[in-house]
């Protein structure tokens, strides 16, 4: 269970197809949407401009290198439009199908210069507060002198081991996301979530020739701040959209009437089918499934309104 709020909305969506679903309201906690994305700007340290990757690769040339300073006046919580998730579930039968399903929401961070920060780390290990990768790196180096050696014979093998084993360390080199994790914690006093799974759980009933389909609302938090190297050059209008630590997304449940042709129209009940000639006939052709899952941005006509909306808390058994 989650321990963010249960009613409000979730970074980038990295599932399903976008449908012509309603828009809700998003909580008063949050605004709808991050805005304009700002555009990175690097300059040197007298203030001219500057290449982001030079700054970059400075930063990641020793450790601590740069420091991150963030702007809290400019960053935000926000949440975005309902999108679809998966596929529609019809139901082309004559009567009602009970539906349950759970559904998933992962969420990534993403940043304005290109993966810097929200990216996977480079190196294998883990990250500590310190700045140094714990690794399990080794590195063997043997050489071999033909000449002949009185005192150890008549060739001789000198060699060198230096290496990093289980526990021990090398110096860390990604100041661009140690800075930003560290300037997070101490301006929010809790740690960047870099990506972040939600869960749902829904049963329901779908009447014959409805459609459900499922969506979310993304719990979101833009940080916005400043890369600045010790010898005083730096990146302006960094950006790092990440899931919300203090909201949870929201789930929506939609159930609309079947646009027609999807079902091959409604089929007739009882004894109103007309009675076959007599001989033989021509076999008829195969209609779509009585229950079928089909992409939601499809079954979906635009401007359709739900016959029935229903809001779910992420993380609900």
């Amino acid at each position: 269970m989650s321990p963010r709020s249960p009613r409000a909305l979730l970074p980038a969506l990295v599932l399903g197809l976008t449908a012509p679903l309603t828009l809700l309201a998003p909580p008063a906690t949050a605004d709808a949407g991050p805005g304009e994305t700002p555009v990175p700007r690097a300059l040197t340290a007298d203030g001219r401009p500057a290449k982001v990757g030079d700054v970059l690769k400075y930063c990641g040339s020793k450790r601590s290198a740069c420091t991150f300073k963030i702007e809290p006046k400019l960053g935000r919580e926000y949440v975005t439009s309902v999108k679809s998730l998966g596929n529609a579930v019809v139901n082309c039968t004559q009567s009602d199908m009970a539906v349950e399903r759970t559904v998933n929401l992962r969420i990534s961070s993403t940043d304005n210069i290109g993966g810097e920060i929200s990216g996977k780390i480079a190196a294998e290990g883990t990250v500590s507060a310190s700045g140094e990768v714990t690794t399990n790196l080794t590195n063997d180096i043997t050489s071999e002198n033909k000449t002949p050696n009185l005192k150890d014979g008549p060739t001789s093998t000198n060699g060198t081991k230096t290496g990093v084993a289980a526990g021990g360390k090398v110096a860390g080199s990604l100041s661009a996301k140690l800075a930003f994790e560290a300037a997070f914690k101490a301006t929010y006093s809790r740690s960047w979530t870099i990506e972040n799974t939600e869960t749902t759980v829904y049963k329901s009933t779908v009447k014959a020739h409805d459609m459900l389909v499922f969506g979310a609302s993304i719990a979101m938090r833009r940080v916005v701040g400043s890369l600045v190297a010790d010898t005083g050059q730096r990146i302006l209008n960094i950006a790092v959209d990440s899931p919300s630590s203090v909201s949870s997304s929201m789930f929506v449940a939609q159930t609309y009437a079947t646009p027609t042709g999807l079902c091959n129209g409604t089929r007739p009940n009882g004894t109103t089918a007309p009675t076959p000639a007599p001989g033989p006939a021509p076999a008829p052709a195969p209609g779509p499934p009585s229950v079928a899952e089909v992409p939601a941005a499809r079954a979906v006509p635009p401007g359709a309104e739900p016959k029935r909306v229903v809001e779910l808390p992420a993380d609900a058994a």
